[in-house]
């Protein structure tokens, strides 16, 4: 009877401690500085993070908001929650940038193969630990590789002729051999880039259409494919804007992420760029914009522009991005709860290890969150920050229940 009673009570404090993994939004957080590469370079800017909390990026110089103005780049690792910095060689070249992690810790970028700057021929990257670095080759003229799914399937374009950007898929899982790069397609106009790929092989980005009403000019819109058999690319289509035409020649629209349930984020906006939004959109590639109007009123007045980005999501449909007014004239960060619902502005949170009063700087964009919550930021000091959720009393509460009794468990079954 009692054994019983203490499952029945476990039981519920397990099933919550376990939900409790994506809150909405933690009451607190705690803030790590990456710091700074090495005494080489001045900023680091931040890209990506994984289920450990390992952070991808570049260090850079002569330059702001993660742009060098003379293509000065290392690309970087860090270690599980953002601790230490591990440089990344370039394929031979004078700069290289790293763009995604995945959960083993992969890490896949853009290296110049030449030293000549700026420009030079760059080749897309893989990075398994060191020693590793190669280079995943290309199809035609230079490339660069965007995203890495656990599975080791990277994807990235590369230049074709005629200066078209093109997407490719690849399966990268081995050190020496890789898989065959394949093209994947478009949606009928010269240009696509993939940013983004699921456990399942779905790719998502943006391709160019041609609309039958001007078949002179292309506009870019969001894809996504189905998904994959082996490395062999099926169907790409355009991801839907709930309230926008897909015929209209005023809508454009790019897609910046898909997690492994096939939940979508990225940006839709008019061809003027005056009113972008993230957006996030389901499995069935029906998508709707994030209000940004969950942060609060703005100062508007005499006023033209409101708008937003997508840049990352997680299993749970946490987005972050960033979003800018014109009477601020400056983007801020954002993360929002499940399913894309309540955005927070990330200056407007609470850091147990900083006062916001001693911070004369604001994070201008999250760039990547994992399943626990925890999320990158960069800062306009130049600086890129892991920024980690606390538990509320209550969830420790219940987690540590659900530990005991699961313990308990253990224990029964050897006895």
């Amino acid at each position: 009877m009692q054994s019983r009673l203490i499952r029945a009570l476990a039981a519920p404090m397990v099933a919550a401690a376990l939900g409790a993994a994506a809150p909405a939004h933690a009451i607190d957080y705690t803030l790590t500085d990456l710091g700074l590469l090495s005494s080489s370079y001045s900023y680091v800017y931040a890209t990506g993070i994984n289920a450990s909390g390992q952070v991808v990026g570049y260090g850079y110089n002569d330059g702001q908001f993660g742009t060098s103005f003379s293509d000065s780049y290392q690309a970087f690792v860090t270690g599980a929650n953002g601790a230490g910095m591990r440089a990344i060689p370039t394929l031979g070249g004078s700069w290289n940038k790293a763009n995604a992690i995945n959960d083993k810790g992969w890490v896949v970028g853009t290296s110049a193969t030449t030293t000549s700057t700026p420009g030079g021929d760059t080749r897309g990257f893989i990075d398994k630990g060191p020693g590793t670095t190669r280079s995943l080759g290309t199809l035609a003229g230079p490339s660069t590789a965007t995203a890495i799914n656990n599975n080791g399937r990277v994807v990235g374009s590369y230049t074709a002729p005629g200066d078209h950007q093109r997407g490719y898929y690849v399966n990268a899982r081995y050190n020496n051999t890789g898989g065959t790069m394949h093209d994947i397609g478009s949606l009928g106009g010269p240009n696509t880039r993939p940013t983004g790929v699921s456990a399942s092989g779905q790719v998502v980005g943006e391709s160019e259409i041609y609309p039958s009403s001007d078949p002179y000019q292309s506009y870019h819109r969001a894809f996504v494919t189905s998904t994959h058999d082996g490395d062999n690319p099926r169907i790409m289509a355009q991801v839907a804007q709930i309230g926008a035409d897909p015929t209209s020649l005023g809508h454009v629209s790019s897609a910046a992420a898909i997690n492994d349930l096939g939940q979508i984020v990225g940006t839709t906006q008019n061809a003027y760029y005056t009113d972008a939004s993230p957006f996030i959109a389901g499995p069935d590639g029906i998508g709707r914009r994030l209000d940004l109007h969950d942060m609060g009123e703005f100062p508007m007045a005499g006023a033209w522009q409101l708008s937003g980005k997508g840049l990352a999501l997680n299993h749970f449909g946490q987005v972050a991005g960033s979003y800018f007014y014109t009477v601020n004239m400056m983007e801020h960060a954002f993360v929002s709860g499940a399913n894309g619902y309540g955005l927070v502005d990330v200056n407007t949170m609470s850091f147990t290890n900083m006062a916001n009063s001693v911070r004369d700087w604001i994070f201008f964009n999250a760039t990547g969150i994992n399943d626990l919550g925890q999320f990158v930021a960069n800062g306009s000091n130049g600086h890129a920050y892991l920024i980690t959720p606390v538990p509320e009393p209550a969830v420790v509460v219940m987690m540590l229940c659900g530990l005991a009794w699961l313990l308990w468990r253990r224990g029964v079954r050897r006895g």
